[in-house]
């Protein structure tokens, strides 16, 4: 089955392009992009795989986006997998089918300063740099200064909640709101950055250590310089019917 080349751009620029063109402009400063404010929440605590939700709110009274994902942490780095659109999406049904087959893998070096962008459809990916600086030195982690809110339950876990201020190496700042289960070690089962707001939920979470092949690139993966790059490779194969 292939996907229309007008989908392939789309979710492209939705899981890959992410951190460069969408990021979210917090009360008091311009965040360096999604998977970078999970990534200085999640980073620092301890090796556990996950799976959430993240809903995307557009600031209307209209139901959020939301993505279903897996993420792992291990020893300061990070695997966020998105793997489906749930209902609530605003990608045409006729589509909707095709993108759980589109799941993509963003993998977080900061020791590496290096960013990998994973397709497993066309087994390829795409490496960046972590952060704005040179050569692959590792990013140094920012500054955090945590106030408490108050005690609040999020579904069944009693958590707390608290109001994060984060200040990048490069000094960019900004805003998170986190709620931390008290019964899980103080894990921070729900995230939310943003105006309007993003909110990470997760659903379950496995303290167990992740196997460290999920960090790295598959061996056999093609790399490429930029995402345009593989568009274009799709662009120049026959294009088929899609499958009902």
């Amino acid at each position: 089955m292939k996907c229309p080349l007008t989908l392939i751009a789309g979710i492209l620029w939705l899981t890959g392009d992410f951190v460069a063109q969408a990021q979210f402009r917090a009360p008091g400063g311009l965040p360096p992009g999604f998977h970078h404010a999970l990534f200085d929440v999640l980073g620092a605590g301890p090796a556990f795989s996950g799976h959430a939700l993240i809903h995307l709110s557009d600031g209307t009274n209209k139901a959020p986006e939301t993505l279903s994902c897996d993420i792992a942490v291990l020893s300061g780095t990070m695997r966020l997998e998105v793997d489906t659109f749930e209902t609530g999406t605003n990608v045409p049904p006729s589509e909707a089918a095709n993108l759980k087959e589109m799941h993509t893998i963003s993998i977080l070096r900061p020791d590496l300063n290096r960013m990998y962008l994973v397709y497993p459809m066309f087994h390829s990916y795409v490496e960046v740099p972590y952060s704005k600086s040179t050569g692959t030195n590792s990013t140094p982690p920012p500054n955090i200064g945590k106030s408490f809110i108050t005690n609040v339950m999020v579904g069944i876990q009693g958590c707390v909640e608290s109001d994060w201020e984060v200040t990048e190496n490069n000094g960019e700042q900004y805003g998170l709101l986190v709620w931390s289960a008290t019964n899980l070690n103080n894990f921070p089962i729900r995230i939310q950055l943003g105006s309007p707001p993003v909110t990470v939920d997760f659903e379950t979470v496995h303290m167990e250590t992740p196997d460290g092949s999920l960090f790295v690139p598959p061996p056999t993966y093609i790399r490429y310089e930029g995402i345009q790059e593989i568009i274009q490779r799709e662009a120049a194969k026959p294009q088929t019917a899609v499958s009902p």
